[in-house]
């Protein structure tokens, strides 16, 4: 049995389309999406641009939830090592018409609660290794 539930990422090329009218309710369903990310800035935050004008941005304390120094911020390699890459996020809120504030971090601890609580033992998974 393969209980799977989500794709873990970059597992394929497709960027979630945002637009105005879907962005509510990919917060209030709190989906895992996925975006490119186009640039880190000198702060270390991940910018993802989508159609229509819309940027996602993800604070640096939001791009990781597993490898953090002691204050919970992720390593600065950690962040420029995205760029170019497909990241997971789940939309955290609108911070005005064309900017989103992204988290990278909450679509881990989902993950990490999946295999925590409901992953049995005995169970089969599919997995797949790539090159980067």
């Amino acid at each position: 049995m393969n209980s799977l539930k989500f794709k873990p990422e970059g597992w394929n090329n497709e960027i979630t389309e945002l637009t105005s009218h879907n962005i509510d309710n990919y917060i209030h369903t709190n989906e895992t999406l996925q975006g490119l990310v186009k640039e880190c800035d000198n702060n270390y935050n991940l910018h993802v641009q989508f159609e229509n004008g819309i940027t996602g941005i993800m604070p640096r304390k939001e791009v990781e939830a597993i490898h953090i120094d002691e204050d919970g911020i992720p390593k600065t390699n950690l962040c420029t090592g995205k760029v170019h890459k497909f990241v997971q996020f789940k939309i955290k809120e609108v911070a005005d018409q064309n900017h989103i504030i992204l988290s990278r971090k909450e679509v881990q601890q989902e993950a990490l609660q999946w295999v925590k609580n409901d992953l049995q033992e005995g169970e089969r998974l599919t997995r797949n290794c790539k090159r980067n």
